[in-house]
């Protein structure tokens, strides 16, 4: 069995980081342009999500690191949560 779960241990999978959501009608949609704004349903400094395969992994914080985007994780599921999730 260890060595069945340590062969997964390198499969890479897709991570997604949502910094929020909101919804528009068609007509703001197609009106958007270079440098409009979108109001998203999240406070600035509000901790953001992780995702595996659509299932929350985390919650974190967007930080930068060397001129790029990165996210501080704050707080992980457990393991039994981590799994239950997956």
């Amino acid at each position: 069995m260890a060595n069945s779960i340590n062969m997964l241990l390198d499969v890479p999978l897709p991570i997604m980081v949502q910094l929020g959501q909101t919804r528009m009608s068609v007509r703001d949609l197609l009106n958007l342009k270079k440098g409009k704004l979108v109001q998203l349903k999240r406070m600035a400094g509000e901790p953001i999500d992780v995702f595996i395969d659509g299932k929350i992994l985390a919650k974190g914080e967007i930080t930068v690191v060397d001129d790029r985007l990165a996210v501080r994780i704050g707080s992980l599921y457990g393991e039994r949560e981590k799994f239950k999730h997956l």
